[in-house]
């Protein structure tokens, strides 16, 4: 199963990033609403497959390639996620001004 352990690596990461969002206060209209989806505990097992070395199950790597709502769902977080950061990185010196907290961590 290589493209599974691809797969499982890439939602592994995926969910890395998404709790480091959340985790460092980002906010973005777009991005916290697709974060409601009931898919999160999914990519957590993910995460832990990869860098916990624990099982990720032959039934939760079938389900999330066989139900396309799921893929849907992961490239639409994505495409939010890259676009709020590059957001967040474009107007940088505002945030900082913003968000005077972030400036404590430069």
């Amino acid at each position: 199963m290589p493209a599974g352990n691809l797969m499982v690596v890439h939602l592994g990461l995926l969910y890395a990033v998404i709790e480091a969002w959340g985790k460092w206060h980002f906010t973005d209209a777009r991005v916290d609403e697709l974060l409601k989806a009931p898919f999160l505990e999914d990519l957590r097992g993910f995460r832990n497959a990869s860098f916990h070395v624990s099982v990720a199950t032959e039934a939760l790597v079938l389900r999330w390639g066989a139900e396309a709502d799921r893929i849907v769902w992961s490239q639409d977080v994505e495409r939010a996620l890259r676009a709020a950061i590059l957001d967040w990185e474009a107007n940088l010196a505002e945030r900082i001004a913003q968000y005077p907290r972030v400036k404590d961590r430069l």
